[in-house]
């Protein structure tokens, strides 16, 4: 009965639909991290597939056509661009130096743990893409040689602690500026990150996003250079 009802497509679709819809719910009525919907539908679908003893394979079956939509997903994201582009033209040197020098402090630290921890290039590829939005980061990691689900991993888990601890830093740093708060939780914590920017206002929220757009793409740029870097210390 059980291999009738997991064995369909509609099962892994299903369950990641209603998992995202129960997270979004509980995470509207109480906003903690542990009810942010990604990470919600995470913890419980891998609980319900222990729990009932469902291979992974069989929940991939529907859960494949969710994984399908990160190719659109990326396209999509010019719509933010194109919306906030008004922020853009008004404050591009505040909003292209902030992105510029988190994504260049970011590579250089991945770079000095792979030194000195001696990251493979698989290891040191997925860590290079965490800073990133999934849609990109899949690509980014791909192309480096990365490992897809060691890399979304790193993604949640740099979103989750950027969501978390960045309004923490920003009272204990006394950074109250919109346009820097949002450029920060954009390009540093990138999906997760600018559902606290929109909790915090609509600056907030419209550079966050406009951050993860210009993050996404310097990391693309950047990418080549990195895989140069590796190949050069090993």
């Amino acid at each position: 009965m059980k291999e009738i009802l997991t064995n369909t497509p509609m099962f892994g679709l299903l369950l990641t639909i209603m998992a995202y819809a129960i997270g979004h719910h509980l995470h509207n009525r109480w906003p903690y991290p542990i009810f942010t919907p990604l990470i919600f539908s995470i913890i419980t679908i891998i609980s319900l597939l222990i729990l009932f003893d469902i291979e992974y394979e069989t929940f991939l079956i529907g859960g494949e056509f969710i994984h399908t939509l990160i190719t659109p997903a990326t396209v999509s994201l010019a719509i933010i661009l194109e919306k906030n582009f008004r922020y853009l033209k008004k404050h591009y040197p505040s909003i292209l130096l902030g992105v510029g020098i988190g994504t260049i402090a970011h590579t250089l630290v991945i770079i000095f743990f792979m030194i000195l921890f001696k990251f493979d290039q698989q290891v040191f590829a997925s860590f290079f893409s965490k800073s990133i939005t999934t849609a990109i980061a899949i690509s980014v990691s791909d192309s480096l040689g990365g490992i897809e689900s060691l890399t979304i991993t790193l993604v949640i888990v740099t979103g989750t602690l950027g969501s978390v601890l960045g309004p923490l830093l920003f009272k204990l740093t006394h950074i109250t500026d919109p346009i820097a708060q949002g450029v920060a939780l954009g390009s540093g914590a990138h999906a997760m990150g600018t559902s606290k920017a929109i909790e915090l206002g609509d600056v907030h929220g419209a550079m966050s996003g406009l951050s993860i757009i210009l993050t996404g793409i310097a990391y693309v740029l950047l990418a080549p250079l990195t895989n140069y870097i590796y190949h050069l210390s090993f």
